[in-house]
């Protein structure tokens, strides 16, 4: 079973958002925080469109969390949000990676510009008047992102890291940028823009990227150029989110930090419950010195799971285990879930 944010929304935070918690956090009992709410991006938030796209059976079936709905199931019901996430999305059409030689394909067509796109045909069902859909999609809650970090795979499978840096992320980021502008026009005024994780960190990363020079490892045996692209990434998203407050002063947009929860995953395991030895190395994949092989990927022939995923940051050298992504939900509601529900002073 592979954990992913479907879990983050769908266990933790969207009960919470929905419902009012029992925690630390004073959100309302009985009215609802949020009428609803949308989440764009890629594997990290996706809850079934993939699966739907590739193999057209119910998704989740029986599983019994309160997942936002995917978009591409048309036999659910919206009212309460949709989800538009897919595995592989990317920030960036096709074109542009075209125009830069990139022949990396994407999975699906499923870039961000085409999730806006399902969007905006399924509008006029949630809402009629611009009365109406003003007071309906004002008060929901929009997440555009994570996404990026297929975008940044494609360009390193054909440029270096400083070019990476140069040419793609400031792209992926305008793309993040005109998403969110584009779902305030339509009437979103609470906006959550997630950040990017500490790729350099990732099992799959550090098997892809291998270095024969100590330097190019931290402290934490993360590489350090992938990393700084990450934080590069994050800086211009957070100065993106601060541009757009300013610009429209009616939204409260805030950006969500997933690169340092993760770092004190690793900084200080044991706090969380995780392997000190394990924090690079995923639960479940095919072996090798991060147990991530790309011929053996979890859920294929020949990965296998550890005993206790709950041990463990990653659980199959992409996406982090169910813990990892419950500690993050947390500093999300006392963070920037809160700053846009309650209109509290952004970072």
């Amino acid at each position: 079973m592979r954990f992913s944010a479907g879990v983050l929304l769908g266990f933790l935070v969207l009960p919470c958002l929905l419902y009012g918690t029992d925690g630390n956090v004073l959100w309302p009992k009985k009215k609802p925080l949020f009428p609803a709410i949308f989440s764009f991006g890629n594997s990290y938030a996706d809850t079934g469109n993939y699966i739907i796209e590739v193999d057209p059976r119910p998704a989740a079936d029986g599983v019994g969390l309160p997942f936002v709905p995917p978009y591409l199931d048309k036999t659910q019901n919206f009212s309460e949000g949709a989800n538009f996430a897919v595995i592989g999305a990317r920030a960036l059409d096709q074109t542009f990676f075209l125009q830069q030689n990139i022949t990396f394909a994407a999975p699906m067509n499923s870039s961000l510009s085409v999730q806006l796109r399902w969007f905006e045909e399924l509008r006029p069902s949630l809402c009629n008047t611009t009365r109406d859909c003003g007071d309906y999609l004002g008060k929901s809650l929009f997440f555009v992102g994570e996404i990026g970090g297929n975008d940044y795979l494609a360009c390193l499978s054909a440029k270096t890291v400083e070019q990476t840096k140069r040419i793609c992320v400031p792209a992926v980021i305008n793309a993040i940028a005109a998403a969110a502008e584009s779902l305030i026009q339509h009437g979103a005024r609470r906006i959550v823009l997630p950040g990017n994780v500490p790729m350099g960190c990732l099992p799959a990363i550090l098997t892809f990227y291998p270095s024969p020079n100590v330097p190019d490892y931290d402290s934490y045996g993360c590489l350090r150029k992938i990393n700084a692209l990450a934080r590069y990434h994050n800086e211009l998203l957070r100065r993106s989110a601060r541009a757009l407050r300013i610009k429209y002063p009616d939204a409260k947009i805030a950006f969500a930090d997933y690169y340092q929860p993760v770092l004190a995953f690793l900084r200080t395991p044991e706090l969380f419950g995780f392997d000190r030895n394990r924090t690079l190395v995923a639960c479940c994949g095919g072996g090798g010195q991060y147990n991530f092989n790309p011929a053996a990927l979890c859920g294929f022939p020949g990965a296998t799971a550890c005993a206790d995923p709950a041990r463990s940051v990653s659980w199959d050298g992409i996406h982090l285990t169910q813990p990892a992504f419950k500690n993050i939900a947390k500093s999300w509601l006392v963070g920037p879930i809160l700053s846009v529900a309650l209109g509290l002073p952004f970072v």
